[in-house]
């Protein structure tokens, strides 16, 4: 009687809506969690991930052509930078090793090898440590033509103004490459990733920067550099970690969460500054669109040869050049109509250059 009481308890129970665990959404998610990610990876899948970096002999050799690499590649950058080149600097990025360390630092990271996450992140260090050299040398005696911020080319411009899409781009290569190691079969999906996120290109506008003694550039290319670092650490671990790597001992099971937010903080670092650059960027985008609304009401018969608008402190800077057929109107109208489209106070430096046509007839 009593079992059956309970069983009709039961049955009132699912009727009255308690579904069991595994049979709602969430439970049906933790249990495919649970299932897949308990699963260890096959031998071949480790044994990828192991020769990322190899150790013994066969190390010193494998650190002699990465080294080589790094010259080659950061040299490739290096040029391609300074000649303003991007097919050049997209070549750099195939023939750049750094992708390998990083994805073996990540695999050290889930698998709590720390032997072998010290001996990745030395080799990370001394890449990023020659490229940086490597871009300062060529700058030395091939960039005889950039003597300052003016000067420099798109190519190394576009790497000192790293923004949150930056990051995103970093994290999706991560992924990808965290998918990729494992998996032998699909490795030559690999260029693609090395394309995809910048890391030579970055270390050799650093060197460039320093050598011309601009460093808050330096330090923008380096914060680029750092923010693919961090972020494709962060999403390769998580795909190694999905894949079914994990720690051998359950003491480095237990501080596995601890080294996934370890380089989870590393990326939230890294996305304070670029928030700060990104909104910056938008801001002075938004200045230099109210600029230009403004000249065309101001006068619509002038063209615009350059437009320098950035924001300090809330204020508007604007220095232009404009050139046109008439007399200039007085250059107050146009200050007054950029502060109505932009809201804030402006100081603006106006050169007016007026258009003349000389039409002569020797004979």
């Amino acid at each position: 009687m009593a079992a059956a009481d309970q069983m009709s308890e039961s049955i009132g129970g699912r009727e009255r809506g308690a579904e069991p665990p595994e049979q709602t959404a969430l439970g049906t998610l933790t249990h495919w969690l649970r299932e897949h990610l308990g699963t260890p990876p096959d031998e071949d899948a480790v044994q990828a991930v192991e020769e990322l970096i190899p150790e013994g002999d066969e190390f010193w050799p494998f650190l002699r052509r990465f080294a080589v690499l790094i010259v080659l590649s950061a040299g490739i950058a290096a040029f391609g930078l300074l000649a303003d080149s991007g097919a050049v600097v997209i070549g750099a990025m195939l023939v750049a090793p750094l992708m390998t360390p990083i994805t073996a630092a990540a695999a050290s990271t889930v698998t709590a090898l720390n032997r072998r996450l010290v001996i990745s992140l030395i080799v990370i260090a001394f890449g990023t440590s020659l490229a940086i050299a490597v871009g300062w040398t060529i700058s030395a005696f091939a960039g005889t033509t950039v003597t300052g911020p003016s000067d420099l080319p798109n190519e190394v411009i576009s790497r000192t103004f790293p923004g949150l899409l930056d990051l995103g781009i970093a994290i999706t290569a991560g992924a990808a490459a965290g998918y990729i190691a494992p998996r032998r079969s699909v490795t030559s999906a690999l260029p693609g990733v090395g394309i995809a996120v910048a890391l030579v290109p970055p270390l050799a506008t650093v060197g460039i920067t320093l050598h011309l003694g601009l460093g808050e550039q330096a330090r923008n290319a380096m914060l680029l550099y750092l923010t693919n670092l961090a972020a494709i650490v962060f999403a390769a671990s998580v795909m190694l970690l999905l894949a079914g790597f994990r720690p051998e001992s359950g003491t480095s099971r237990r501080s596995l969460s601890a080294r996934i937010a370890v380089t989870a903080i590393a990326v939230a670092l890294v996305a304070i500054p670029l928030s700060l650059h990104t909104r910056a960027t938008v801001r002075d985008s938004a200045l230099r669109s109210s600029v230009s609304q403004a000249i065309l009401g101001w006068d619509d018969s002038v063209r615009v040869i350059e437009l320098d608008a950035s924001i300090e402190s809330g204020l508007a800077r604007v220095e232009l050049l404009v050139s046109g057929p008439n007399n200039p109107r007085p250059a107050w109208e146009l200050a007054e109509a950029i502060e109505r489209r932009f809201g804030g106070p402006v100081d603006l430096r106006l050169l007016y250059e007026q258009d003349q046509l000389f039409t002569v007839s020797v004979r």
